[in-house]
């Protein structure tokens, strides 16, 4: 994947809430998926383009699904469908869970001179996601506006949560509101081309500390569990989430 996707370590672990020592060790099964890794790259080389915008840390992906083991993933902006695949193979390595995406696709004009992420022409989202992986993986194609509260409707409780999606304001701001109802105390949210103060908000309304990767737009948090006698953190309980106060 090249040294622009090499994970942090450092902050996949404060993310996670866990030791940098673990955080090493989610990778650690990367390796056995190396045939769809490949399969992965050999998709996207093929259509005789060098580069589509993909999610920055594709490996810290892999990696937080791992350390989170999360049921319910949405992911909003998939395109080629880097950020996807590394998501369903955290949930292959993990033996559980399921992957729901959602893209508008747009497609490549015939000079090739469009938007990065534009689908090359004949194909869709996520054309290039392995085919071993699909069985676990949920996409819808449409505006995210009209998709994701019917989603979140259908599955209740949101463990994982990736936008990708590019810059919008009022787009980062509405999805923001929408899955912070079907957060639970342990839940995860991940966000690139993030608009800082909305994500900010977002997370101090559930008691969370929003961390940046390095000095990207990439950001994340974890919602807080509940700290149980002995300090034991519970990750198990619904928790009450106030929406009203979102930037």
């Amino acid at each position: 994947m090249g040294s622009r996707a090499r994970p942090d370590l450092t902050w996949i672990s404060r993310v996670a809430g866990c030791e940098l020592s673990e955080a090493e060790l989610s990778l650690g099964d990367l390796d056995s998926h190396s045939v769809a890794v490949r399969e992965l790259t050999e998709n996207i080389s093929r259509t005789g383009r060098t580069y589509y915008a993909q999610f920055p840390a594709p490996l810290d992906l892999f990696a937080l699904v791992r350390l989170v083991r999360p049921r319910t993933i949405v992911e909003s902006g998939v395109a080629s469908g880097v950020s996807s695949t590394f998501l369903l193979l955290g949930v292959k390595s993990n033996g559980r869970g399921k992957v729901h995406s959602i893209d508008l696709p747009v497609q490549r004009n015939k000079a090739g001179g469009n938007e990065s992420w534009a689908i090359p022409r004949g194909l869709s989202s996520g054309w290039a996601v392995p085919s071993a992986l699909r069985p676990t993986w949920d996409l819808r194609l449409g505006q995210s506006e009209e998709l994701l509260k019917p989603l979140l409707g259908e599955i209740k409780a949101l463990d994982f949560y990736c936008h990708d999606s590019p810059v919008d304001v009022e787009h980062f701001r509405f999805e923001m509101r929408a899955i912070l109802p079907h957060l639970r105390p342990g839940s995860l949210v991940v966000a690139d081309n993030t608009d800082w103060e909305i994500f900010k908000s977002a997370a101090e309304s559930l008691g969370a500390m929003p961390i940046r990767r390095k000095k990207s737009d990439l950001g994340a948090f974890r919602v807080p569990g509940r700290k149980q006698p002995g300090g034991r953190v519970d990750f198990c309980e619904y928790s009450k989430i106030q929406t009203s106060g979102i930037y």
